[in-house]
This record gives C-alpha cells, sequence and structure tokens, in this order.
C-alpha cells in the first residue's frame, strides 16, 4: 500500500505526546501520517466528520478513527487494514450482529451474548488480557468505536457522524453504524490487535442518558 494513502486521526484533550496511541505509534509505526487533534473540547462527532473531510480533500484510501488511549499491538497493521477493507467499507473491533433498542444503549447490552463479535485487550502494553466477545470477522449492524476504519472511497459522502446529539463522547459509533447500514454500506468486524486502557463506560452521567434518549427517539422513528 501506498502509505500517503493511510491516515490514522485521534483527539485528545491534552497533547499528542502524552497519548498512549503516539507512543505505539512512535514505537511500531513512525512513518505513518497521524492527525492528532491536540486540546480538543469539541464533540468526537465534529471532529470526525472534520475527518473525513480531510480524508477525501486528500485522497486518502483508508482513515483510521482511533482513541487515543489505545496502543496498537502488532506490526502489520498496514497488511491488515488492506485485508479489511476488501470485505467491509467500515470496520470496527468488536460488534454485534443484532440490535434491541429497548435496551440500555450500549453495543453489548443491544444484542444477546451470542450475536457478539470480535476482540479486544483491556489493561496497560505491559499487563493486559483479551475479551473474546465472538467470531471474527463478521457482518456487523453495531460496532464500538475504539476503533473505526474506513474505507472512504466506498462511503457515500451523505454518510457522515450527527452533530445534532446532547452527548458529546457517546452514540457517535452505533448512531454512524445504523446510519451506515440504513445506506447500504457493509459494516464489519476485524482482527487488529489493539490495548485500550480505558474500561469503557464506568460512570454514566446526564449527558450520556440524554444521548440515549435522543439515539431512541431518532432510530424508532
Amino acid at each position: 500500500m501506498n502509505m500517503s494513502k493511510f491516515k490514522i486521526y485521534t483527539t485528545t484533550k491534552g497533547k499528542k505526546e502524552d497519548t498512549l496511541l503516539y507512543e505505539s505509534v512512535k514505537l511500531n509505526y513512525d512513518d505513518i501520517p497521524v492527525h492528532y487533534e491536540e486540546n480538543n473540547t469539541k464533540s468526537l462527532q465534529i471532529c470526525y466528520n472534520k475527518f473525513l473531510h480531510d480524508a477525501r480533500r486528500h485522497k486518502i484510501d483508508i482513515a483510521v478513527f482511533v482513541h487515543d488511549d489505545v496502543f496498537i499491538n502488532c506490526k502489520d497493521l498496514l497488511d491488515r487494514l488492506e485485508r479489511s477493507v476488501k470485505s467491509y467499507t467500515v470496520f470496527g473491533l468488536a460488534g454485534a450482529t443484532t440490535c434491541n433498542l429497548n435496551n440500555q444503549c450500549l453495543w453489548h447490552l443491544m444484542a444477546r451474548r451470542e450475536d457478539l463479535r470480535g476482540c479486544v485487550a483491556h489493561g496497560t502494553k505491559d499487563q493486559y488480557s483479551y475479551t473474546s466477545f465472538g467470531p471474527i470477522p463478521s457482518r456487523c449492524i453495531l460496532i464500538d468505536g475504539v476503533f473505526i476504519g474506513i474505507n472512504i472511497k466506498n462511503l457515500p459522502d451523505k454518510v457522515k457522524f450527527d452533530e445534532t446529539y446532547p452527548s458529546k463522547f457517546h452514540y457517535y459509533d452505533l448512531d454512524f453504524s445504523l446510519e451506515c447500514n440504513k445506506n447500504k454500506v457493509k459494516v464489519g468486524v476485524v482482527d487488529i490487535p489493539i490495548i485500550h486502557s480505558s474500561p469503557g463506560l464506568t460512570n454514566p452521567n446526564k449527558e450520556f442518558f440524554a444521548g440515549q434518549e435522543y439515539f431512541k427517539v431518532k432510530w424508532k422513528r
């Protein structure tokens, strides 16, 4: 793959040098282009639409939107991405093949256990453990937003992240997944080893629940 046609995008509240992603890229992929949205206070939806625009403007083939607290734990990322875009236009590392809007709106709670897919490690780069949710690769309806790969050429221009959500950092992934499926964009999960240093949502706040209500009303229509 031509390296100039691949790019990683992330947001961080501080400086890029303080992120786990920066550490992993410097260690394993120092020649890969990465955009760090530093000192960010905007919603992920706004940032990710900006990234989509940047990827199209610079004719990027594969864009990866990833959290800044992720360590990319493999040496063959580019090969894995090339294989992934042959099967899916949008892909993540964990997701679900069903979606029940009556449940609490977290991807792993909106489906039955047997409908979960993917594998993600949690911990530190030196001490971590993998959680296997289900078989990979697999077509999915929902994907988790810790890592989102996109075949830019195959993504319709009208498919974007919804910037009207009251929650800045939640539901962007679920909403985008359903928007893709509505527009017949093929979504799936693939095998790309990462370590996520965050355990995920542990203390839902008012913004989270406001976003959940917005999400349910929007997609139950």
